[in-house]
């Protein structure tokens, strides 16, 4: 019997195998998996204000600051009306909790930290 040679395919083509090789393609020209289409950057600020509005029985008194602080992280802080803190905050602290994740995942894109703060 003769040797074994793998089928020649054009371009170095490689099947995938069944049942894996899902994922992001990997692109070697341009140094690692492809990102796709980046988008607009998103306002972080705008994003915790449009939710505390929302929420807020006296939306006119929210007031939301952003600032930077070392190597790129952003934080954002909310004031609210006294009453309107306990809505933001939520039982047992799941609203807050889920506008950071909301955040967070926003954030995820453009690779940077975010916190969202009570004032």
């Amino acid at each position: 019997m003769g040797e074994y040679k793998p089928a020649e395919r054009p371009g170095g083509f490689r099947p995938q195998r069944p049942g894996g090789g899902g994922g992001r393609p990997f692109d070697r020209e341009h140094g690692g998996f492809n990102q796709g289409p980046s988008g607009p950057p998103v306002d972080y600020r705008a994003l915790v204000e449009f939710v505390a509005k929302a929420i807020a029985d006296k939306p006119e008194e929210v007031v939301v600051e952003s600032f930077e602080r070392s190597r790129g992280t952003l934080s954002v802080t909310v004031k609210m009306a006294e009453e309107d803190i306990g809505k933001l905050i939520g039982k047992g602290g799941r609203n807050i909790e889920a506008l950071r994740s909301l955040v967070r995942a926003a954030s995820l894109r453009e690779r940077r930290r975010v916190f969202v703060d009570l004032a």
